[in-house]
């Protein structure tokens, strides 16, 4: 059971019947009560889970054939209708509005901070981060498929996701050039920059280029730029290139600024040291491809945007690393 903050009521679900004809009067919908009630939810946990649409739930109800056709024909029909083409004939929607859209449902630091505060907000960004973390673990798919299953799901999956993301499998799959193989997995949504850098950044790009006065020729948030790291054993992206400059804008979260966190810190499940060291390497990534590296903290460019800059352009003009 849940308890309505604004009157106390006391159910499994307040539904908009229950704001707008029980409650005091203040509220129409579950809508305009969560938005005064920040973090307050309308669908109690225990309920969510049986109600929600899950392939173990529909084969409960519906038995393991008809189960799995519902599931099926549920994904078929989510797929199609979060696509830019359905979006586009029933709304109208032009491809800028259909990014602002997905970039607008995609969870990060900053929208769990604007949502639930900045102590909440990094507590829950964190509980997100590991969860979805322990969903691509062996003992997750142990835990939900039993010890023999969950082994061989496991493997499959992680080899499905390898050769999606390693250009060199990849072209062998499909029997084209590692060029080919490249640019499709950079066509792909998962890096888009719509969805995949954050606000800041962008506004750090724009600016960039607005003080070059010229086009950057790869960024995050128009053409990514990635290459496969032997070093890292996986496909790197970086957030901008241009001509043999490589540009990258540091979250103190994501990238463990040693200015905020101490080097026993642990963020998403990985130390200090593991994350400068996967970056470290990420750096000589670039450098043994020929290119000159910079890497910029978000906390500085906040601190002085401008100046800061001026310091990127002046390095990426004095031909030096």
């Amino acid at each position: 059971m849940i308890k309505c903050l604004e009157c106390g009521f006391e159910s499994e679900r307040l539904q908009w019947t229950h704001f707008k004809y029980k409650c005091t009067g203040k509220f129409s919908n579950g809508k305009e009560y969560m938005a005064a009630y920040p973090g307050a939810v309308v669908v109690a946990p225990e309920l969510a889970n049986k109600t929600k649409i899950t392939l173990e739930n529909l084969i409960s109800k519906y038995g393991e054939i008809e189960g799995k056709t519902r599931w099926n024909s549920y994904r078929q029909k989510q797929a199609i209708s979060n696509s830019f083409e359905y979006k586009q004939k029933k709304y109208g929607w032009s491809k800028e509005q259909f990014d602002e859209y997905n970039s607008s449902r995609a969870q990060t630091l900053e929208k769990m901070i604007e949502r639930h505060g900045e102590i909440n907000g990094a507590i829950k960004w964190e509980e997100y981060c590991e969860r979805q973390a322990f969903t691509n673990t062996l003992q997750y798919f142990i835990q939900r498929y039993g010890e023999h299953l969950g082994v061989i799901k496991y493997k499959e999956v992680n080899l499905g996701k390898s050769v999606y993301v390693n250009p060199n499998l990849l072209a062998e799959k499909l029997n084209i050039s590692l060029e080919s193989a490249t640019d499709i997995i950079l066509s792909r949504n998962r890096y888009s920059g719509s969805t995949w850098g954050s606000l800041l950044e962008k506004e750090f790009t724009n600016l960039l280029e607005t003080n070059l006065k010229e086009k950057l020729e790869y960024s995050t948030f128009s053409k990514p730029f990635g290459k496969w790291s032997p070093l890292l054993n996986s496909y790197v992206i970086f957030d901008i290139k241009h001509k043999d400059c490589v540009i990258e804008f540091n979250g103190d979260y994501w990238h463990a600024n040693p200015n905020v966190y101490k080097s026993d810190a642990v963020i998403r499940g990985k130390t200090v040291n593991e994350i400068h060291e996967r970056d470290k390497l990420k750096k000589q990534t670039a450098i043994n491809l020929g290119l000159r590296y910079m890497a910029v903290w978000e906390s500085d460019y906040k601190q002085n945007k401008q100046q800061t800059i001026n310091e990127v352009i002046k390095w990426m003009q004095n031909g030096q690393q």
